[in-house]
This record gives structure tokens, C-alpha cells and sequence, in this order.
């Protein structure tokens, strides 16, 4: 177990098939067989998690002559990691309520507690898929997609598009005589369920109940600070931008619906009554359309303010909190690569079989390679200055071996060299 992963579905289906095994067993007796290798694939995380913090899985390269980290293996552990632990916690805590409730059948839990705690489960696997997928395959759209996916209304409609998507490759596929829509349905069933009960949610967010809104504020705020919290440094940059966009567009959005509210009121019930039988109606559970067209419906100007507001404030309160935490990493890691190179001035000098791994921190921590550099000359190291800082363009030569050349003497105005040895032998 003392490795890293090596594959995230050979480990991860074996959980979720012994998992399901041990679900249909008696209460007690599957969850004792399972927490052995739950208790086994923690401790591989937490190795995995190790490796990661050491930075072993990532390398320094050279791309066209400028130091660089490449991530991949890095970025591959950290999916792997995060998918594995998400199957074994969910499965875990499967098995632990069934003993609960199979022991304790007194034990009444009111249906509208349910209800919500479905919703966040879903939630918080959504979440956590878009997050292992950003990881997996490293696009800014995914990352973005992660920051944006931690309320349920925006879930919601990520499910939507994902929906319409695949009934408009149902209808294509129909078009051009293939009958695909039985095989994409049954292998797309989930996708409708997460949907009602996402429909559901978003239902309870439109007649704005005051638990679906106050655990959308709560959600929002702890799923982007364990989000912030947790990526690397070199993702800091691009979700900071995310982070700044969204909140932008949602002062800017809860701005001009105090405006223009009115206009929009009419609109978006327009939109809701076409939906229930337009291009929606055939990728969107009939009685979930239903449900929210009868709330707009009674809708006025107020409550269409009211429910902005209650859209956008998770995000306002989430990413001022995902903020914090960005400036706080921000930060620490200065004070990492900082320190890496004051220790050259302070020792005047430093070991060279360990120049390549500080080379490696200072840059994962977002050190400037021209500081660097920097650092290097002033405890004696050889490094020729870079273009244009460098009194002439140096040579291949020069930038492969790293050994500058003497200048060739000055010549005078209107004279090459030859001219000028001449000269100097007359």
C-alpha cells in the first residue's frame, strides 16, 4: 500500500463492487468487513497525500531554454487520490446509516430532513466530480466549472445543459437512422434522477424556504474554501481569476435585476410556461418543469429580487471567504520561496546536489527565475545575464555552455575589427 496510485478505476471500481456486496449484507456485518479496507486505502491516501507534498511527482524542465514545472504526474495522483477517497467515504458512510437505522429502528428522521440531506449529498458529489475531472484533464473550464457549481440552482442547470445535450445526440442520431435513444437512456438513467432531484431543490429555492437558501449560503462558503484550500500552487493564478469573475458578474447581475426586474419578471415566466412544452420539455422531467413554472408564476417584481438575491449571496459570501484563503496561500508560499533564497546570502553558499530539488520548490512555490538567477550570482555562481539585461546578445555557444566569452575590443566609429588591428600595428 506504500505507493502511490497507479490507476484510479481498478481500485476504485474494486471499492464500489465490494462495497455494494457488503450494502446487501446484514446491518453491522457489512460495514465490519468493509472497514478494514477502507482503513487500508486511508492509509494509501495518506501516502499518496504525502508524495504529493513532497513534490515528488513533479519535474523540472526545460522548455526552449526557460526552467519550467511539468505537472501531469502531479495533477494524475492528487484525481486518483481525491476519486478513491470520495468512493470509500461515500460507501462508508452508506454502510454506517444502514447499521444505524437497521439497529435503531426507532429512529424517525422527518422527511424534510431527508430531503435536504439528499440534496447535499448531490451536491457534494457533483462538486467533487467536477473537481476530479478539472484534475484529471487540466482545462480552465472545468476549473471554472468547480468554482461555479457550489449552489444547487447552478447545479441544476449544469444538469439541464448536460440533459439537453444528450437528448439533441439522441435526436440526431434518429435523424440519420440509428435508434440510439433506448442504449443512451439506459446508460444515461442517473443523469435523469440527479435531475428530479435537483428539480426538487430548485423547486425549494423558488418558493425561496429559508433552509434550502441558508444551506446553499453555508454549502457555498465550505465547498470553495476546501476547494482553495486543497489545489496546488500552480492552479493559484487561474482560479483567482475565476474567483474575481464570478464575483463581478454577481454584483453586476444582483445590480441590474434591481433595475430592470420588472421587465425581466414577464420574460422569465414567458421562458418557463414555452419551456414545459418546447426544446426543455423533452430533456427535462415533465412534473419538475411543472413545479417551478406554477412558483413563477405567482411571482412579483419583489420576488423576483428577493430570489436573485438569494442566488447570488453563496457567492458573495463563498468567494469572499475563497479569497481569504487564496491570499493566505498567496502568501505563505512567498514566504516559502523567500526564504529559499535568503538562505543563499545568509550561508553564502549552497549544496549542489540539492540545488535541483530547491530549484524545483522555489519555482512550485511561484518564485521568479530571474531572482533566481540573481541569487545564484551573488554566492559565485557563473550565470551569464539574460537579453536584454546583458551588454551584448549572446552567442549559441555561450547560451549552451553558460561560459561568456571576452568581448572583442572597441573599434573605432566607421571601422570593423580588422581596420582597428590595423591601426593598432601601424
Amino acid at each position: 500500500m506504500k505507493r502511490p496510485f497507479t490507476s484510479l478505476y481498478r481500485i476504485a471500481l474494486s471499492m464500489l463492487l465490494f462495497g455494494g456486496l457488503c450494502l446487501v449484507l446484514p446491518p453491522w456485518i457489512g460495514l465490519v468487513l468493509f472497514a478494514p479496507i477502507a482503513a487500508a486505502l486511508g492509509v494509501k491516501v495518506a501516502y499518496a497525500v504525502r508524495t504529493i507534498v513532497s513534490l515528488d511527482l513533479v519535474a523540472l524542465v526545460d522548455e526552449e531554454g526557460k526552467p519550467c514545472l511539468e505537472t501531469h504526474d502531479d495533477r494524475l495522483q492528487r484525481a486518483w487520490a481525491l476519486g478513491c477517497g470520495a468512493v470509500t467515504v461515500s460507501l462508508a458512510l452508506s454502510l454506517f446509516l444502514k447499521a444505524l437505522f437497521g439497529t435503531f429502528t426507532q429512529i424517525a428522521i422527518p422527511e424534510a430532513i431527508t430531503t435536504y440531506l439528499v440534496f447535499t449529498a448531490v451536491l457534494v458529489g457533483g462538486f467533487l466530480l467536477f473537481y476530479f475531472l478539472a484534475l484529471r484533464f487540466d482545462k480552465t473550464v472545468l476549473r471554472g466549472l468547480t468554482s461555479i457549481t457550489v449552489t444547487l440552482p447552478a447545479f441544476f442547470i449544469v444538469v439541464v445543459v448536460a440533459s439537453m445535450l444528450l437528448s439533441w445526440a439522441m435526436q440526431a442520431l434518429g435523424a440519420i437512422g440509428i435508434s440510439a435513444e433506448g442504449m443512451l437512456k439506459a446508460g444515461f438513467d442517473w443523469l435523469y434522477d440527479v435531475q428530479r432531484i435537483l428539480g426538487m431543490a430548485t423547486d425549494y429555492f423558488l418558493k425561496q424556504d429559508s433552509v434550502i437558501i441558508a444551506a446553499s449560503i453555508v454549502l457555498a462558503a465550505l465547498l470553495l474554501l476546501l476547494y482553495t484550500f486543497s489545489i496546488p500552487f500552480y492552479w493559484m493564478r487561474s482560479v483567482s481569476r475565476w474567483l474575481k469573475g464570478i464575483s463581478l458578474v454577481a454584483a453586476a447581475f444582483g445590480a441590474a435585476v434591481i433595475v430592470f426586474a420588472g421587465v425581466w419578471l414577464t420574460d422569465v415566466q414567458r421562458f418557463a410556461a414555452e419551456s414545459a412544452t418546447g426544446q426543455l420539455a423533452s430533456a427535462i422531467d415533465a412534473s419538475v418543469l411543472d413545479s417551478q413554472v406554477d412558483s413563477l408564476s405567482g411571482y412579483k417584481t419583489e420576488d423576483l429580487i428577493a430570489l436573485i438575491k438569494a442566488f447570488v449571496l453563496p457567492y458573495t459570501v463563498g468567494v469572499f471567504v475563497a479569497n481569504a484563503v487564496v491570499a493566505l496561500r498567496k502568501g505563505k508560499a512567498k514566504e516559502v520561496s523567500n526564504a529559499i533564497i535568503d538562505a543563499f546570502a545568509a550561508d553564502g553558499s549552497v549544496d549542489e546536489s540539492k540545488l535541483p530539488l530547491l530549484k524545483k520548490r522555489y519555482l512550485y512555490y511561484g518564485g521568479s527565475q530571474t531572482l533566481w538567477d540573481i541569487a545564484l550570482r551573488s554566492i559565485g555562481h557563473d550565470i551569464p545575464l539574460p537579453h536584454p539585461f546583458a551588454p551584448r546578445k549572446l552567442t549559441l555557444e555561450e547560451r549552451i555552455t553558460g561560459v561568456l566569452k571576452d568581448p572583442a575590443p572597441p573599434t573605432e566609429k566607421g571601422k570593423g575589427p580588422d581596420d582597428a588591428d590595423a591601426s593598432a600595428g601601424a
